[in-house]
């Protein structure tokens, strides 16, 4: 089996972590997934503004569906401990209280 049917395979074994449209705690679970070694996915983080829709209202494209953290299963205990804390309100009262 060569890289990219590997490849292939692992995509399709990725199970969701996470969903949000919230660009603040994306960039957060990015920040904590990296540090931490795992290996994940983002989907549909680039066309939150397609199609002219944008995002009022829901926090996502109503026509996309809001952004998809991914990882592979065997990381997906790790990684769900790791955001168990995160929420729509962790970085808005971070903002709130200037930290």
């Amino acid at each position: 089996m060569d890289n990219s049917e590997q490849d292939k395979l692992d995509h399709e074994r990725l199970v969701t972590i996470y969903k949000t449209g919230n660009e603040a705690i994306i960039s957060l679970i990015k920040s904590l997934l990296d540090e931490a070694g795992i290996k994940f996915l983002i989907t549909n983080e680039g066309v939150q503004d397609l199609l002219g829709v944008g995002i009022i209202g829901t926090g996502f494209n109503p026509l996309t569906g809001p952004v998809h953290v991914k990882v592979m299963p065997e990381d997906e205990e790790y990684a769900r401990e790791l955001l168990k804390d995160i929420n729509e309100n962790t970085v808005a009262g971070d903002e709130e209280s200037g930290t």
